[in-house]
């Protein structure tokens, strides 16, 4: 796809920042333009900037942007405000971050904003043009430490009463910047819908914290990255270049009693999106804002996840209504009033997430299930905003193999797959990865890896991706548009084939699942080729090449010869003295899934093992069995190739109990779905979401559906102690929707379709 030309998108606007300031690291500017209402004459706001945008219109808040494109690609938000128009005078506010860092949460490109204005056919105001003034906003503390590795720096702020009269009054004095035009971008479409940013009220659950009950801020190994090698690759602050330091701050507030009045909120289940608070004081304050998923000892511990969950406000006498300006993921906050001297009216998050899962409805009367399919559906809505994310919290990045579960969740939810079209075309759009070897592609994006860090068994898992894609939507241009990198993966791989055509020390960190067959990839690693195997298939369908074909079943057939020793697949072989290789005879749960999930086994040539891991494995497994030398799986990704594997082969009743085994705990302690088997890290990672995908499918029966052609496949499943279960998805014209119940042992099912579509 060429660029974009910008008359596509706007009539004059060009970019703009302000001069000299384009590459400044963590830097606040503010836009601004007044015009009056006309009559009942459309208004319209088209922009496009980097690095994130937040959009006021007489002082009330619209809309939080951009969605996320590749290096070097904008996409463009088209804005009605119509309907928000008050009579006489409007004042439109365009708040800027540029953070000019690397990280995996946003592309690090120098700042710009590109905006105009239009009164029905009247251009009003444009960048570059007339009508927009800017200034800096130094309220922001620039030179802080980062939030996490993986994002950009912790919003800390001084205010004062008059702060934000820029956005709010149209009479507001402020100090206009020079601006100088920037280079022309390439411009994209946004095509994911606008975000859903509703207003969700925290509820006080206790007062004044003691020191005694704090977290674990002081635990200073956790903030790795503040003084890590790789600190000028991420382009962050020094330490001695701080204007205040958090992390000390954090250590006094948690453990100075005197210091800390605090107040502990819960918003119910965790949520993601901005936070918000409404407060006065009668004389200068400090406040911490610092929050997490859960409680650890009753407390927040701020640092968890590695992450320094904080938004710090220093505050001048008066009334506040305060905001972030970056979304979080939190279920409980707690304030640490440092000075005391300040009244909190409300806490509340404005939320981020994904406007359309709310469409796809299901209810049983196993209220374990109904409770899995809620935190299923919140999982997915705050990590597919405007791309798949692994998580909304530590890293808000779009990765690969998690996308390959998401993307089948976004179908089902929301009747379609734009998010995920907008994902893939950021893969598909750049020529090539800056410090990504030629061939490979980013394990996340958009995106900087300038530690040359890549998984190039996740690149494997977008072909599988890509391959469904194309059943879901029939986009053959988008999937023609890969072509050339599918085929550079390949050419990529085969330099690393052994003389059996089998991967061998592929280079990268390779990654299979959070469990120990991750640190079993040493030579030949089996896991990887079996994918390796069921990768090539999915290449020769989509692109019609039989000699890929030919290959992965050679693969497959060198593994099942090499890995299986009579009772499991072992996970590697290593080389001994003389070079030749030699199993290492461990076997771990998660080889056993990828042998199924790609193709490399089935039940009817592994019977044994099978019934073996379909008995013995599971959620209540038994440490000390027979079986207790395979090494388990973890929940990303073991748990869900292992439900995969029980649909697939018809296990029904085991899957439905074992979905409530793994995550039933999960969802009741936050409402979300977790990348760990515990807590140790992100209590809401997006590939979770797949829970939705199983209780649809193989509890409620809608077993397949093909948007191209307009039928339903629908197989009520038999074998199950459910008493009922009802629910509906959305699909092109309306809704499939699916009612069962058992009376007096007969099944009585009802299927509605919309009109055009067949039931099969």
């Amino acid at each position: 796809m060429g660029v974009v030309q910008k008359t596509d998108f706007f009539n004059a606007a060009v970019p703009v920042w302000p001069e000299g300031l384009e590459r400044e690291r963590n830097i606040h500017i503010g836009f601004r333009t007044v015009f009056p209402k006309i009559g009942k004459t459309p208004v319209r706001l088209r922009l496009a900037g980097a690095t994130t945008y937040r959009i006021f219109l007489n002082g009330v808040f619209v809309h939080y942007g951009p969605a996320r494109g590749p290096h070097g690609f904008f996409r463009v938000d088209l804005l009605d405000l119509s309907e928000r128009l008050c009579g006489g005078d409007n004042l439109l506010a365009i708040e800027v971050v540029g953070y000019n860092c690397n990280s995996f949460a946003y592309p690090n490109q120098p700042s710009f904003l590109q905006a105009e204005l239009m009164v029905g056919d009247r251009l009003v105001a444009a960048t570059g043009q007339s009508g927009f003034d800017a200034l800096c906003l130094p309220e922001r503390i620039q030179r802080v430490e980062r939030y996490s590795f993986q994002r950009p720096f912790v919003e800390a702020y001084r205010f004062a009463p008059e702060t934000v009269d820029w956005r709010s009054r149209v009479d507001a004095e402020y100090e206009s910047l020079p601006l100088a035009v920037q280079p022309q971008r390439s411009l994209l479409p946004c095509r994911v819908a606008r975000p859903d940013f509703c207003v969700q009220t925290a509820t006080e659950i206790s007062m004044e914290l003691s020191s005694a009950e704090s977290g674990s801020a002081g635990e200073e190994e956790r903030y790795w990255w503040m003084t890590d090698s790789r600190r000028s690759e991420l382009e962050s602050f020094l330490p001695d270049e701080f204007e205040l330091d958090l992390f000390q701050l954090c250590q006094e507030s948690f453990s100075t009693e005197d210091a800390v009045a605090g107040a502990l909120y819960d918003l119910g289940i965790n949520r993601t999106g901005f936070l918000q608070m409404n407060l006065s004081c009668t004389r200068p304050v400090r406040l911490l804002a610092a929050f997490d998923e859960i409680l650890v000892d009753g407390d927040v511990d701020l640092t968890r996840n590695g992450t320094l969950n904080i938004v710090y406000y220093e505050l001048q006498p008066g009334s506040y209504t305060l905001e972030s300006i970056e979304p979080y993921t939190f279920r409980y906050l707690k304030l640490l009033k440092l000075d005391k001297s300040v009244s909190v009216q409300n806490v509340s998050l404005r939320e981020y997430v994904n406007p359309e899962a709310v469409r796809a409805q299901f209810a049983s009367s196993d209220p374990g299930l109904n409770l899995l399919f809620e935190a299923g559906r919140e999982t997915f809505r705050q990590n597919a905003v405007d791309i798949y994310m692994d998580c909304p919290s530590r890293e808000r990045a779009g990765w690969l193999c998690d996308s390959f579960f998401t993307s089948r969740v976004e179908a089902l939810l929301c009747g379609g797959s734009s998010v995920e079209k907008s994902f893939i075309e950021n893969f598909a759009l750049p020529e090539r990865f800056q410090c990504i070897p030629d061939g490979m592609l980013p394990m996340c994006y958009p995106s900087d890896h300038p530690d040359k860090q890549y998984i190039p068994q996740w690149v494997m898992w977008l072909v599988l991706e890509l391959e469904e894609y194309l059943q879901r939507t029939g986009d053959r241009e988008l999937i023609d548009r890969m072509e050339p990198k599918v085929a550079g993966l390949f050419k990529f791989l085969c330099t690393c084939e052994n003389s059996d055509g089998l991967l061998e020390n592929l280079p990268g960190w390779n990654f299979l699942e959070w469990s120990r067959a991750n640190d079993l990839t040493r030579d030949v690693n089996y896991p990887t080729n079996m994918l390796y195997a069921r990768t090539l298939e999915s290449a020769a369908c989509l692109y019609d090449r039989p000699e890929w074909a030919e290959k992965a079943e050679a693969v497959h057939a060198t593994v099942r010869e090499q890995s299986f020793n009579g009772s499991f697949f072992v996970d590697n072989a290593v080389r001994d003295e003389k070079r030749s290789l030699k199993l290492s005879g461990e076997c771990t749960e998660v080889c056993q899934y990828y042998a199924f999930f790609c193709g490399t086994a089935s039940p009817e040539h592994f019977s044994n093992l099978w019934k073996i891991l379909l008995e013995h494995f599971g959620p209540n497994r038994k440490t000390d069995s027979e079986y207790s030398f395979v090494h388990s799986a973890n929940a990303f990704i073991g748990y869900y190739l292992r439900m995969e594997l029980l649909s697939r082969y018809g296990a029904t009743a085991h899957l439905l109990e074992e979905m409530k085994g793994y995550f039933l705990g999960m969802a009741e302690r936050t409402g979300t779905l977790w990348e760990h088997c515990d807590e140790r890290a992100s209590c809401n990672h997006g590939f979770a979401s797949h829970i939705c995908v199983h209780l649809c499918r193989d509890i409620l029966g809608i077993r397949a559906i093909d948007p191209l052609k307009k039928t339903v496949e629908i197989v009520i499943p038999q074998d199950i102690s459910l008493q009922d279960c009802s629910g509906s998805v959305p699909v092109a014209g309306g809704n499939v929707s699916v009612q069962w119940e058992r009376i007096e042992g007969d099944l009585l099912s009802k299927v509605t379709v919309p009109p055009g579509w067949t039931v099969l």
